[in-house]
């Protein structure tokens, strides 16, 4: 974590360094964490219409966490970073293209051809963003309003 403070490593490293390091502890408590972190959510009413085909939550996120966090949240699939079983490799974390790519394979596979909502609220979902039918940003900042616009993307917000 120094080494991020200090801007020697990427998050990326930093993420796989420390998924390498506890994907043999069974000591952690997940849902604990998920507890601790849960006190800052927001609730979105989004998220909460079941006129929904199916609700994927795709993230960066350790799937260690984030799959407890999609199951209380009734979401169907759990698109995140597994625990690495190789050398590092900037593709491990499931985020940006990355995301992307895994997302789309997915609907593929379940012979969904369109992404029909997407809620984010980051620049690193871009590409996904240029996908969706319609796209639903979350306290976005001025600089993604204005990529948004840039790329002619359709978007409304939630403050």
């Amino acid at each position: 974590m120094a080494f991020r403070l200090l801007k020697i490593t990427t998050h990326a490293k930093m993420k796989y360094t420390i998924l390498k390091a506890i994907s043999n502890n069974k000591n952690i408590d997940y849902q604990k964490f998920v507890n601790i972190i849960s006190l800052n959510k927001r609730d979105l009413a989004i998220l909460n219409d079941t006129s929904f085909d199916i609700k994927i939550l795709a993230t960066a996120a350790p799937f260690c966490y984030a799959n407890i966090i999609a199951e209380s949240e009734n979401f169907e699939v759990c698109l995140a970073t597994n625990f690495p079983n190789s050398s590092f490799d900037n593709q491990f974390e499931n985020s940006k293209e990355v995301k992307k790519n895994n997302l789309v394979n997915y609907l593929k596979n379940r012979g969904i051809t369109e992404i029909d909502t997407l809620v984010t609220d980051h620049i690193d979902d871009l590409s996904i963003m240029k996908l969706a039918a319609h796209n639903i940003i979350v306290s976005p900042n001025e600089n993604l309003k204005s990529r948004l616009k840039q790329n002619s993307i359709a978007f409304e917000t939630i403050l």
